[in-house]
Parts: C-alpha cells; structure tokens; sequence
C-alpha cells in the first residue's frame, strides 16, 4: 500500500474486474455501478472500496447490506423495492414528557484561562456513563422502542406483547378506539385511524 492509499483510505483490487466484459472504471480505478451497485456487468456487483465515495468501514458495511439484498432479488428474479417505510414522527408529533433530561450530563470544558497556554482539548470527551446516557436519549422517532407504555395504558387487554424484540401484536375484537395507547406513545409509533364503513 502507498502512502497515498494510507492517506485517503483504501483502494480496491481491480485487476480481476477489469476482465469483465462490461466493466467501467473512472479515472480514479473505481468500478461504475448502478443504484443497486451492480456492475456493467450482469450479476457483478461492486462497493466499498471499489466504488466512487467514502472509503470507510462504515461505507464498505453498508454496501454489502446494500448489494446483498440487490443480489438476492437479482438470483430471484424479484423486485428489490422495498415497502414503505412509515411516515417520519415529526418533532410536533412526538410525547416528550416521556423523556427526562435532569441528569443530563455535559462534557468537560478547560477554563478559558487554560485554553491559550497549550493544545489540550478545549471540550472533553464524554465518560462511559455519560456516552451510556445520552445514548438512551435518542427518540427513536417512529420506531417503537417496545417501552410498554401502550401496554399499560391500555384499559381493555387488547395489546398483547410478543417477547423482547418482537413487538405487539393488536386484538382489534378488544380495542375499543380509546386512543389511550396512541396518547401515551412517546415517538409516535401507533396511529390511529377510522374503522372502514
């Protein structure tokens, strides 16, 4: 590796994709890829670092999850689109009153005296349990994050939870519209909506 590709990030092996029929490369030795990161070849796919963008482990991750599922609906002859996501919770939708910021912990400062005498960190890094905490902070906006809120708000039994990281399932033959769930749901995971006529 040069001290160039230490610099920048890593750069993929092209040699064997250049064998292809079809393969495009740019000026900087990147592979071309489509939206779903195959190849001017059919069924070659190509990311992380054999691609245009960010040549981090982040980015190499995410492609893989990427062309992994591109390259099951490509086998499969099937439509890789995926269904609809749920509407964004936006900030008006949400319950705050839910979540306490009291303890909130703040990262560490030098007094501004300090700050001109050397080239310490002016703002600190956060301790274990302060990271740990402002974590648990996140909203999770639109994603149930299974607090059972709704669970014991609801007056009629008609929320059943399905076990640790499965959710709930509705006995819609129980519910009773109250909206008691969907009035306690902190990030606006539950909707509410008219029962067709």
């Amino acid at each position: 590796m040069s001290a160039d590709e230490r610099s920048t990030g890593s750069t993929g092996e092209s040699a064997v994709m250049r064998t292809l029929p079809g393969v495009e490369f740019d000026h900087d030795d990147s592979v071309r890829v489509n939206e779903s990161l195959m190849t001017g070849c059919p069924g070659i796919f190509a990311g992380g670092d054999m691609v245009p963008g960010e040549r981090t482990v982040t980015a190499g991750v995410g492609h893989g999850k990427k062309a992994a599922h591109h390259i099951d609906a490509w086998l499969r002859r099937t439509s890789a689109a995926r269904p609809a996501k749920h509407p964004i919770a936006t900030f008006e939708r949400l319950h705050l009153w839910y979540f306490d910021d009291a303890d909130r912990r703040v990262q560490p400062e030098l007094p501004a005296e300090q700050r001109t005498a050397g080239f310490d960190e002016v703002v600190g890094g956060l301790s274990s349990q302060a990271a740990t905490f402002e974590a648990g902070r996140c909203l999770s906006c639109g994603n149930c994050f299974e607090c059972d809120g709704c669970l014991g708000a609801c007056p009629e039994d008609a929320i059943v939870k399905l076990g640790a990281g499965h959710g709930y399932r509705y006995d819609y033959d129980k519910c009773t519209g109250c909206a008691e769930c969907f009035e306690q749901c902190p990030v606006h995971a539950i909707e509410m909506f008219p029962e067709p006529t």
